[in-house]
């Protein structure tokens, strides 16, 4: 079967989410997806705290959604999402949160590139499966960054392997955009979901954006893209300039 999901997004367990998980669940059961990863703030939860949002995510694993539990982990300049992963341990260092979440059959994607200007050691690319192409906090909604396919690209060439995905970063529901990983499954559960996202076997799609998990465009789609950008930058363009004549 296809399903629909999507990655990266804070409930009430971290310090900036506004919603719980129960409100998250809802949200995107309504908008037609089958599988959302919730990745909370790691320094933000204790013990107690990493079995009571577990015990939550199993809760809300129903009405045709499965919601993954795992953990945002800061490591300096850094962030790197733990998919399926839930673990009050600290992490010194990316490379280190990396290792952690592989031993414990997670996923490890390199969050929001576009923060540290898509500048990140080969090292950690080496140790990490993705990294998120497209960030719709960091990077608008709509589309992906300009720069992200070029810049991507030379990630690649550092780490072959290196996934392409996209991340929601959602803290609150007006931040909501439908961008999805469409994947076919024989059982959407969270064992064949990570197994799917961890090989490779999912594209990226929204309303005006497609792409496969080795972040390929076409030429024409990213001429189209080009000019997309141009003009929604304008629009935002002014949009500000209203705001401040208004203000």
């Amino acid at each position: 079967m296809r399903i629909r999901g999507a990655i990266h997004m804070h409930s009430t367990f971290s310090h900036d989410g506004t919603l719980s998980v129960a409100e998250l669940a809802a949200l995107y059961r309504r908008n037609n997806y089958q599988f959302i990863a919730i990745t909370e703030h790691a320094e933000d939860l204790d013990h107690r705290r990493a079995e009571c949002l577990l015990d939550q995510c199993r809760e809300h694993s129903r009405d045709r959604l499965c919601v993954i539990p795992g953990a945002e982990f800061s490591c300096g300049e850094f962030h790197i999402l733990g998919i399926g992963v839930v673990t009050a341990e600290r992490q010194a260092d990316a490379i280190t949160a990396a290792e952690t979440i592989h031993s414990h059959g997670g996923m490890a994607v390199l969050a929001h590139p576009k923060r540290f200007g898509w500048k990140c050691p080969t090292e950690i690319l080496r140790a990490v499966d993705a990294v998120e192409i497209w960030n719709v906090e960091y990077d608008g909604r709509f589309l992906p960054s300009t720069q992200a396919a070029e810049a991507y690209a030379a990630m690649k060439r550092a780490q072959p392997p290196l996934l392409a995905v996209a991340g929601h970063d959602l803290h609150r529901m007006a931040s909501f955009y439908d961008v999805a990983l469409v994947m076919d499954v024989g059982e959407p559960s969270a064992a064949a979901i990570l197994s799917n996202l961890r090989q490779g076997r999912y594209a990226i799609e929204s309303r005006f954006f497609r792409s496969g998990p080795d972040g390929r465009i076409s030429k024409p789609r990213s001429a189209f893209l080009r000019i997309l950008s141009g003009q929604l930058r304008k629009m935002r363009q002014a949009r500000s300039l209203i705001e401040e004549l208004l203000s």
